[in-house]
């Protein structure tokens, strides 16, 4: 009995130390505190809260319009709206407003025993219909220190246009110079610079004008904000400008159906010749 109490004793010692080997080996460890990464960049700056950016924003620059749109009417005779904006100071603004761009040809008249005659043509292309400068500052002061190629004055810009024939030097910049002049009798190239006002340092506004012989199409109208010369930011509207009205349907008749236009406005022009007659005959 001795013996067998012995072996059974045994036995429970072995079970005892299976079970315990099996519990520690199924324990499951808990998560120590997790190390920091390692930055390719070096160590990170823990005094700069996670919320600010490291990197330098770009300065809030906001524009609007007071019209969405320039419609022409027959009643037409030019409009003035009204540009509108804020920005972070410190800077200045410049405002360009640029018409759709086209081919243009200017004419070169001479007298000749008593008539005036065309003894000359240039076309150029990329000619914009209508552009208007305006700055809170002189426009060379603020460009004095080098702004980049995109803020040009109206000679910059229309040294970039291209002739269509290649003439000299000097001819070209005639009519050029003829192309400048009819485009500032129809005041689509105003000769001075607008005003750009600034209000309680962050707030501007700008009166732009539109002539009433305005092209249609859609402008471009450009705000940029400059510091020490140099554009940190820049916003653009498009400005779309078309006939409304009976204006908008006429044109679109004599674009679709030319041929019915054209008889159309003859046969006006006989009834209205005919009232006249028979007014004036009666008179």
């Amino acid at each position: 009995m001795r013996g067998l109490g012995a072996s059974l004793g045994i036995v429970g010692a072995v079970l005892l130390c299976l079970i315990a080997t099996a519990a520690s080996s199924q324990r499951v460890e808990r998560p120590g505190p997790a190390l920091p990464a390692p930055s390719l960049g070096g160590p990170g700056d823990s005094s700069v809260p996670p919320s600010v950016p490291s990197a330098p924003t770009v300065p809030e620059l906001i524009v609007d319009l007071s019209q969405a749109r320039v419609s022409i009417t027959s009643a037409f005779q030019g409009e003035s709206l009204l540009l509108f904006g804020m920005f972070d100071p410190p800077g200045e603004i410049v405002v360009v407003v640029q018409g759709p761009p086209a081919r243009e040809t200017v004419m070169r008249k001479e007298r000749f025993l008593g008539l005036w005659l065309n003894t000359g043509r240039q076309s150029f292309d990329d000619v914009p219909a209508y552009y208007f400068i305006a700055a809170s500052a002189p426009l060379q002061r603020l460009l004095a220190r080098g702004a980049g190629g995109e803020i040009l004055s109206l000679e910059d810009r229309l040294a970039s246009i291209r002739p269509v024939r290649w003439r000299s030097t000097e001819e070209l910049a005639k009519f050029r110079g003829g192309l400048v002049e009819v485009k500032r009798r129809e005041d689509l190239y105003p000769a001075a610079f607008g005003q750009v006002t600034v209000q309680a340092g962050r707030l501007f506004r700008a009166e732009l004008p539109f002539p009433s012989r305005l092209p249609e199409g859609v402008y471009d109208v450009r705000a940029y904000l400059l510091r020490e010369g140099r554009i940190v930011a820049a916003v653009s509207r498009p400005l779309p400008v078309g006939k409304v009205g009976f204006n908008a349907q006429l044109a679109g008749w004599s674009r679709q159906d030319g041929i019915l236009y054209g008889l159309g406005a003859i046969v006006m022009a006989l009834i209205m010749g005919w009232l006249g007659g028979a007014v004036m005959r009666r008179l």
